[in-house]
């Protein structure tokens, strides 16, 4: 009967952050979420990502905002926030992330082009010296020359 000595207000309010929380925590599984047809080794990882970010927000909220007290009523508030948020804004989410990488790898694919155009002539450049090197080395070789 630990949540009698507080007041109802102090206990409300920490349900609406854990709320908060949760929506926040929804957010974060739906851009980790955002590729489809991943490896199982990448889902995996995403969920071994997600969930140790879920437990340390957990510790933190325990500790500094709700004095130290584990509470259920605080895991129910995350879990509604986490749902509430996914139902409302994974869509958007989604969407906008899968937006952003497409326009990253697009800028990425761009980039390379700009390096290829930049380093395919010093490459050319590369061979020819290369060549003419190799014909002043031959024409020029003690080994070829005969002995007297």
């Amino acid at each position: 009967m630990i949540a009698l000595y507080q007041p109802l207000s102090s206990l409300t309010l920490c349900f609406f952050q854990a709320v908060l929380l949760g929506a926040a925590l929804g957010l974060v599984y739906d851009l980790l979420h955002t590729a489809e047809n991943c490896p199982a080794w990448q889902t995996a990882l995403c969920d071994a990502l997600f969930w140790l970010i879920v437990l340390g927000a957990y510790f933190v909220f325990t500790v500094t905002l709700s004095g130290g007290q584990v509470r259920g009523f605080v895991l129910i508030g995350m879990l509604a926030g986490a749902g509430g948020a996914h139902v409302v804004f994974g869509g958007i989410v989604r969407t906008v992330t899968r937006m952003v990488c497409t326009l990253l790898r697009r800028l990425a694919r761009g980039i390379v082009c700009l390096i290829r155009i930049f380093i395919c002539p010093v490459c050319s450049l590369g061979r020819l010296v290369q060549k003419n090197l190799e014909k002043i080395a031959k024409k020029t070789s003690i080994s070829d020359k005969k002995k007297l």
